[in-house]
């Protein structure tokens, strides 16, 4: 049995919910990584290590497909755009390298499902590797990792890094980290 997936709504105007499955001991990777680039599968893929928790991502879909639907997104689909609003640099080549897999063997898998359009089931059944539960996300992420992408101090490292790094995320636009 494949352990339930983090769901969450998106902006009601979008009509769109997130579904994220976490993966680990992933032996195809790069057929992942190259059926995404290719537009074959609709999702991302994102390294764990770089994610304390779904809400992080939930952040990063509802902008990305708000971007889609008022035409502004920064990068070619949205998929991309989930990556792009994970990070807080404007960099985009940056932003997909350093969130994106490359061979990694553990990832997040993020689809966006319409009422027309759910692929994850045909692509999940294409993972050669473990589907585990996303309540053990935290054991997958690097704290080493994400002070240096997020460029945390000491001081923030008490605080709720969720609302830290969440709003570092969504002013990148106008604020330089």
């Amino acid at each position: 049995m494949t352990p339930e997936p983090y769901i969450v709504e998106l902006d009601p105007d979008t009509k769109t919910t997130l579904k994220i499955y976490l993966f680990e001991n992933v032996r195809n990777a790069e057929v992942i990584r190259n059926n995404i680039i290719q537009g074959v599968w609709k999702c991302s893929a994102i390294k764990p290590e770089l994610i304390i928790d779904p809400f992080q991502v939930a952040v990063a879909a509802n902008k990305a497909v708000l971007s889609e639907k008022h035409n502004t997104m920064v990068t070619r689909t949205v998929f991309s755009e989930i990556l792009y609003n994970l990070s807080i640099t404007k960099n985009i080549t940056q932003s997909l390298t350093r969130f994106g897999i490359e061979k990694d063997t553990n990832l997040l898998l993020c689809f966006l499902v319409t009422e027309s359009l759910d692929t994850s089931t045909e692509i999940l059944s294409q993972i050669e590797g473990e589907c585990t539960s996303i309540s053990d996300l935290k054991k997958f992420t690097s704290m080493k990792n994400l002070n240096n992408q997020y460029k945390l101090n000491t001081l923030e490292k008490n605080a709720e890094l969720t609302d830290i790094i969440v709003s570092r995320m969504v002013t990148k636009s106008f604020v330089t980290h």
